[in-house]
């Protein structure tokens, strides 16, 4: 809790304040004051958690849930809306929190417990409030517990849009909960010409397979961040790390097309029998039209080793995933001065993929295993860093706090891949 304390003095500067002549709001039991901001919600919206029994595939399953659904129900706003979201905890015995994968919120609004705020327990809630200024396609899900509470279902979708729907526009999460996928394969008929938007989500913690069959397509955004110059692609894959975002647009054929997910179809507008397993992957550092990086100095840079290692912390040792040979909570903070350009060095010294996310900020890839990024700049929240390779990224240090920064394999989070980044 020692870094609740810390966090709650570095709000001051987050620009946020407390409506005029109003008191803050406590989440129920806590004594933690939620982030304000003056302007009255546009959008509202309550998400209860609690256990569930929801049907897939034809099974029920025991589940956790919000509103007794999985996927949470699709939480949706207009770039200029303000949001607010209210966090009821039902049965929910570990916490949950609500934590928005890719949106840069202040940081008092990120839901990390026992960092920017204590764990909502049952009978309790806690309002969420921040201003929707990046469009886009992102995902919430708990942070409390969060191995168990996202795999049990306590997740959904977020998507900002810049105006009014047009054409098809459609969000495809990809989950598994208890060993089978989700979601469940949707026919829909299509007009020719209509122009569709298909938000491609990995809500797991490993790698997944998609593949577009019957058009080309472009990329046109990766992590709620818009491509310059993407070019049509056709019999192409992408691979998704654990917690990111594509979106592939396309304008509908007179011949069906099909979504494929590891070999599962997954959304078709009519019977497909295209075969994708010989495809090529898509290199995004390698894909759209380049442009130069906004900086041309970096005010400090750090290194990050992951790997394994043996955890002594408790009574008995365990193999831990490390960074530079130490594991959460022993891995040192780094520090960092607002309005730094801060650049960080990725090493994977393990035999495993390390999908990385840094909380409140998006990154911009420079270089992979030395080869600079040539395509278009690739601003992202989730990345994997597969065995053997080194990423060097860099972003501005321009949302103040304290932030998480790990795996996004959350059980390698849960055993010790969990360091954090904070402004000085």
């Amino acid at each position: 809790m020692a870094l609740v304390v810390a966090v709650a003095a570095l709000l001051t500067g987050t620009g946020l304040t407390a409506a005029p002549g109003a008191a803050p709001r406590m989440a129920h039991g806590h004594g933690y004051p939620a982030d304000r901001i003056a302007d009255e919600p546009t959008r509202r919206f309550t998400l209860t958690a609690a256990t569930a029994t929801v049907r897939v595939s034809g099974r029920d399953v025991a589940a956790w849930a919000f509103n007794g659904q999985v996927p949470g129900p699709e939480l949706t706003a207009t770039v200029g809306d303000v949001v607010q979201v209210t966090l009821r905890n039902q049965d929910i015995g570990r916490g949950v929190t609500l934590h928005w994968h890719g949106y840069d919120v202040p940081n008092g609004q990120d839901g990390v417990p026992g960092v920017t705020q204590a764990a909502v327990l049952p009978g309790e809630e806690f309002d969420y409030r921040f201003r929707a200024d990046q469009a886009g396609t992102y995902w919430y899900h708990t942070h409390s517990v969060s191995d168990v509470g996202v795999r049990m279902g306590l997740y959904g979708v977020l998507v900002v849009r810049p105006g009014p729907v047009t054409g098809l526009d459609v969000t495809v999460p990809v989950h598994t909960l208890a060993g089978l996928a989700l979601p469940a394969p949707r026919t829909e008929p299509v007009a020719a010409g209509t122009p569709v938007r298909m938000r491609l989500i990995n809500t797991d913690s490993t790698t997944h397979r998609y593949a577009l069959a019957g058009t080309a397509f472009r990329v046109a955004a990766i992590d709620g961040s818009d491509l310059r110059g993407p070019t049509s692609l056709v019999d192409t894959a992408v691979l998704i790390p654990a917690g990111g975002r594509y979106d592939l647009v396309f304008e509908a054929p007179a011949t069906p097309v099909a979504l494929l997910v590891d070999g599962r179809a997954v959304f078709s507008t009519g019977p497909v029998s295209t075969a994708t397993g010989g495809w090529p992957v898509l290199d995004p550092l390698r894909y759209g039209a380049a442009a130069a990086a906004p900086w041309s100095r970096y005010d400090r840079t750090f290194t990050l080793v992951l790997d394994r290692g043996l955890d002594l912390r408790g009574l008995l040792p365990r193999y831990a995933h490390t960074v530079n040979g130490a594991a959460a909570p022993d891995i040192p903070s780094q520090v960092v001065h607002r309005n730094e350009v801060v650049r960080f060095r990725i090493v994977n010294r393990s035999q495993v993929v390390h999908p990385w996310h840094l909380h409140g900020h998006h990154v911009l890839v420079l270089s992979r295993d030395g080869e600079p990024a040539t395509g278009s700049p690739l601003w992202l929240d989730s990345f994997d860093v597969r065995p053997g390779e080194v990423w060097v990224v860099a972003f501005r240090a321009d949302n103040p706090g304290v932030w998480a920064n790990h795996c996004h394999n959350l059980a390698h989070a849960d055993a010790g891949m969990t360091l954090h980044l904070m402004y000085s």
